[in-house]
């Protein structure tokens, strides 16, 4: 069995472990690691993640004079083109198809009623009927080839986007609301849907139109058509001086829309503490507040819309009524025939129907830029934990040994959350880390998993520096568990298994057993296929706990951390727990996080922090005959027990 081309690696002899840890991980699998779920595995990249791969990569944008908004969505489209040129020729045919109404009833005025040519009457009216049938059937299909374009285009961005935030930090995710970034996957993504499935065909239609009616008028009457065409540039002046104001206005609905998908996340994922906290008017105050704001920035978007209205209608008013007393004076003077004056008006409402829209269409052309940028700044974050260019995998042959260097780092807008000069942690020791809240315990713990990167110093893997290793062969060998594990509304077999896809049945009784979930053992047949409730409702916290250490047995890793993962389980059951995964992983090094000392005492090493710094490393019983502070400490959890 050979390794993967180019990462220099073979697949580990495990049979955990068949598969090689350079191929890519997909949504899940990254969503899996950010909230500390072990999941190793090959993923093959379905047509749409690769379509979604392409959409994230750098695209020349559109040339020319166009918006700034447009030019980010031009790369997006690109796949789709094909159907927006079909679209383009239907619209163009239905804009020609336009002129054949108004030139029938000039051709009988003019000509076939002075004459009663009964015959020609019904070619008339026939060209009159096919005129405006053929337009809106033009204009039908048309507007269906962009539908669906632009629902491939939502779609893909969707799974850019989602690809995008699989890729970032921990950091981000600490400090971003979930609400926040469920937001852009609905509203803004449906507003540039909504743009390029009605709105951008309605601005084609009115370009089109506007070019082709403006021929026939020109063809017509030049001299009405002179009278008629300094309306256009009053138009445009009028739309730039409102174009800034609309669209800063169109930023503030989406920032208001977005606080309050935020908070209302948040505010129904912790209902039932908000009413035993008897919070809910407070909450409800709150979320009236939100509200109002949205409805007031949607309220003044709305007013400068209609200011914008009333003056581009005054344009427009003005033109008909020069264009109907030039024509009517022209009639006077023979100069110009009725037929003609009224195909000319009927042209003239043609031109300036789209432009009497122009308020909603405009406004709602500045929400949807709005939405793009948004978007655009979502993808302009970038991960602080990057793989590096050059990535290195880890020895299959060698220890896992972990060292720290002069290692600081800090939380953002903090200082010296944790300082240690020199730390080794040898291949399948079982180090316990315990403190006082605040110690830098899990952030030390978070570290070696790579979920941050240190400010200075360094940290080592088997003599590679974290930051030169892959990610995926990273998270193949370092396993970090929280304290609140992430269970997806699947099978409690199909949770088990993420991460150890070839797992069979006996595998996974055998880690239930191990980790004491023995209601699954003996309950009735097939209790492995129920099903786990959204957010694991149906499960205790401590079975929660156990189903993630489960699955971690199953993922077989060489470093495992559990970061106070069993801190819902009694002394005794945590004990016997933390035991177990020994037992079962005899050669991998073992984390643990605990402020449960006596739970921890029969490991080989205690790692005793303070204020971010290690103040005691020894075994237990050493550190209980020699060290105050950890004979305090444990003095005082014995007590809490």
């Amino acid at each position: 069995m050979t390794g993967c081309p180019g990462c220099e690696q073979s697949p580990r002899r495990d049979p955990f472990r068949s598969r090689c840890k350079f191929n890519s991980l997909n949504a899940e699998v990254q969503f899996a690691n950010k909230h500390g779920i072990c999941w190793r595995g090959h993923s093959y990249p379905s047509k749409l993640a690769l379509a979604a791969d392409q959409y994230s990569r750098a695209i020349p944008s559109m040339p020319g004079p166009f918006p700034r908004e447009l030019r980010w969505l031009f790369p997006q489209i690109k796949p789709q083109l094909h159907l927006h040129v079909g679209s383009f020729l239907c619209l163009t045919a239905a804009s020609l198809l336009a002129l054949v109404p108004p030139l029938s009833i000039r051709w009988l005025i003019d000509s076939i009623l002075p004459s009663h040519n009964a015959s020609l009457l019904g070619v008339a009216v026939g060209l009159i009927f096919a005129g405006y049938e053929g337009r809106a059937a033009l204009n039908a299909v048309g507007s269906y080839l962009t539908f669906r374009a632009t629902q491939h285009t939502a779609l893909a961005l969707r799974m850019s986007l989602l690809r995008h935030f699989d890729s970032l930090s921990a950091d981000y995710f600490d400090r971003t609301p979930v609400g926040e970034l469920i937001y852009p996957f609905e509203g803004p993504i449906d507003e540039i849907s909504y743009f390029g499935s009605d709105l951008l065909p309605s601005i084609l239609r009115a370009v089109i139109a506007a070019g082709v009616t403006l021929s026939a008028m020109t063809v017509l009457s030049p001299v009405l058509t002179l009278i008629v065409i300094p309306i256009v540039p009053a138009f445009l002046i009028l739309r730039h001086r409102y174009r800034r104001k609309i669209g800063q206005q169109a930023d503030q609905v989406q920032v208001a829309k977005s606080k309050f998908s935020s908070f209302l996340q948040e505010h129904l994922s912790g209902l039932t503490q908000i009413q035993l906290l008897r919070q809910t008017e407070s909450q409800e105050r709150k979320a009236s507040q939100l509200v109002t704001n949205t409805v007031s920035s949607q309220d003044a978007l709305w007013k400068t819309g209609v200011f914008f209205s009333a003056f581009s209608n005054l344009t427009i008013v003005t033109g008909i009524a020069l264009a109907l007393t030039g024509g009517s004076l022209m009639v006077f003077r023979s100069a110009l025939t009725i037929g003609t004056l009224i195909a000319f008006y009927s042209l003239l409402v043609q031109l300036f129907e789209p432009l009497s829209m122009a308020m909603e269409t405009y406004t709602r052309a500045q929400r949807s830029f709005a939405s793009v940028r948004q978007i655009q700044n979502y993808f302009e974050v970038s991960p602080a934990v990057k793989e590096p260019s050059c990535a290195k995998a880890l020895p299959p042959d060698r220890p896992l040994h972990v060292a720290f260097r002069n290692v600081s780092f800090s939380y953002q807008r903090q200082s010296g959350a944790i300082r240690i000069p020199k730390l080794e942690i040898a291949h399948g020791e079982r180090v316990a880390i315990v403190g006082p809240n605040g110690a830098g315990k899990s952030t030390l713990a978070k570290l070696v998993a790579r979920l941050y990167d240190v400010k200075f110093g360094e940290i080592r893997i088997a003599g590679l520096d974290v930051r030169a290793v892959g990610l995926d062969s990273l998270r193949s060998a370092v396993c970090y568990l929280p304290a609140q594990p992430i269970l997806f509304h699947r099978s409690l077999a199909d949770n088990l298994r993420i991460g150890s896809l070839e797992s069979t049945y006996a595998d996974l009784e055998r880690v239930l057993h191990m980790v004491g979930l023995t209601k699954y053992l003996d309950g009735y047949p097939g209790s492995l296929e129920e099903y786990i409730e959204p957010g694991a409702s149906n499960l205790s916290n401590g079975e929660r706990q156990r189903v993630a250490i489960a699955r971690a047995l199953l993922y077989r890793p060489q470093i495992l951390i559990l970061d106070e993962t069993t801190s819902s389980l009694d002394p005794s059951s945590e004990e016997s727990v933390l035991r177990a995964v020994a037992k079962v992983l005899p050669h991998s090094t073992l984390i643990v996080v605990s402020h449960r000392l006596h739970s921890i005492s029969w490991m080989g090493r205690i790692l005793l922090m303070k204020r971010g710094e290690i103040v005691a490393d020894g075994r237990p019983s050493t550190l209980k005959a020699t060290n105050v502070f950890y004979a305090e400490l444990l003095a005082s959890t014995t007590s809490i027990v």
